[in-house]
C-alpha cells in the first residue's frame, strides 16, 4: 500500500507559497534530526519537477509559529529519475538544495534536453536557471555531450 505524504513548503523567502508531496512505499520520520526517510518507489512532485528513486531523505526545519515545515534538501538514492519540462536525467545518486536550487547527481549521470545530452560521472544542475556542468569522476572517464544535428 502507498503511503502518501502532503508537505506543505515555503521554498524560498520570496517565493509563493509551494507544496511537494511524496508517494512511497514506506516512510520513517525522525523528528529530532528534522529528517524524513521514504523507501520504496518514491515519486517527489514539486512544483513542475518530478524526483523518483528507490529511497530519499529529506531534511527540513519547522517554523515554530505556523507548524509548516520547509525544506532544506533532499537526498536519493538508487535508480533515480529526474524529470522537468525542458530535461530528463538519471543517476545512482541526487541531492537537491533548495536554497541554491542546486541539483548534484552522481553516478552514472545521464541528462537530455532540447540542447542535446550530457553524461558524466557529476552532473551539477541549476533548476532555476538551466545551468549545467558537467565533471568525469574517475582518471580516464569522459565528459560526452552529443548535439542534434539540424536537418
Amino acid at each position: 500500500m502507498k503511503l502518501v505524504l502532503l508537505l506543505v513548503l515555503l521554498l524560498l523567502p520570496n517565493w509563493a507559497l509551494a507544496a511537494m508531496t511524496v508517494d512511497a512505499d514506506r516512510f520513517e520520520l525522525v523528528q529530532g534530526k528534522s529528517q524524513a526517510d521514504f523507501y520504496g518507489h518514491v515519486v517527489i512532485q514539486r512544483d513542475d519537477m518530478t524526483l523518483m528513486a528507490d529511497k530519499v531523505r529529506v531534511w527540513y526545519k519547522e517554523n515554530t509559529e505556523t507548524g509548516k515545515k520547509t525544506l532544506k534538501k533532499a537526498e536519493a538514492n538508487g535508480h533515480v529519475i529526474i524529470d522537468t519540462p525542458d530535461s530528463k536525467g538519471r543517476s545512482d545518486y541526487a541531492l537537491f538544495t533548495t536554497g541554491s536550487d542546486m541539483l548534484l547527481m552522481k553516478g552514472n549521470a545521464h541528462m537530455t534536453s532540447q540542447q542535446g545530452t550530457v553524461e558524466g560521472e557529476h552532473i551539477a544542475y541549476n533548476i532555476k536557471t538551466k545551468d549545467t556542468k558537467v565533471m568525469s569522476g574517475q582518471a580516464g572517464k569522459q565528459v560526452r555531450f552529443t548535439f542534434d544535428e539540424a536537418q
